[in-house]
């Protein structure tokens, strides 16, 4: 099977604070290691009059330049999707996991980008409940509005999604991916022995 980087958001609106580009040097570094086989970006756009414009006064990413990839990782990206929601499983992205997979949804993709607690955390949630295993690269993730959002995605993914698709390894090489899809499978294992499902 394929390993699939789903990287969310990584454009100039949500890395534009200190804090941000932070996290955008560890993406950067990741993605230069060549670790996955594919890329997909989601690139996230607004418009005044939207939902989130209307009901919480959100007008922020309406512009082309803020819904610009950032340069730092467009190089790496193949394959990109835009949406106007906050999660990245759009009927298109759900269409592009099953071609790139061979006909048949992945057992598992990687998730990293911005903003921890919004677009990432609903992203592993859907995936979560379509029966992907979303693996949140959390040291790849990041918040505009800071280190506070950010821990506060983590600690409500602990919940919606389970703290064993919380990877916060830092990956060097091949052998460290892999060794965590190891742990998560081994831990999946374990959960369906407990379960039932096999014995």
């Amino acid at each position: 099977m394929k390993n699939i980087l789903i990287m969310v958001d990584v454009q100039n609106g949500f890395v534009k604070t200190p804090y941000a580009e932070h996290t955008l040097v560890r993406i950067e570094d990741l993605l230069q290691r060549n670790l996955f086989d594919e890329i997909i970006m989601t690139k996230y756009w607004n418009e005044k009059g939207s939902l989130i414009s209307r009901f919480m006064g959100w007008n922020d990413m309406c512009s082309e330049h803020e819904q610009e990839i950032r340069p730092e990782v467009a190089k790496f990206i193949h394959h990109e999707i835009t949406k106007d929601i906050y999660s990245s499983m759009t009927d298109e992205m759900y269409t592009m996991l099953s071609d790139l997979n061979g006909g048949t949804l992945p057992e598992y993709c990687f998730i990293l980008g911005y903003d921890t607690e919004c677009c990432v955390a609903m992203t592993a949630t859907e995936m979560f409940e379509s029966g992907i295993r979303p693996l949140v690269l959390t040291n790849y993730c990041g918040s505009h509005d800071g280190e506070k959002y950010h821990n506060a995605g983590i600690v409500s993914m602990e919940h919606l999604i389970g703290p064993d698709f919380l990877i916060d390894d830092t990956l060097h090489t091949k052998k460290d991916l892999q060794n965590v899809i190891d742990r998560v499978m081994e831990t999946q294992k374990e959960y369906d022995v407990k379960a039932g499902i096999v014995k």
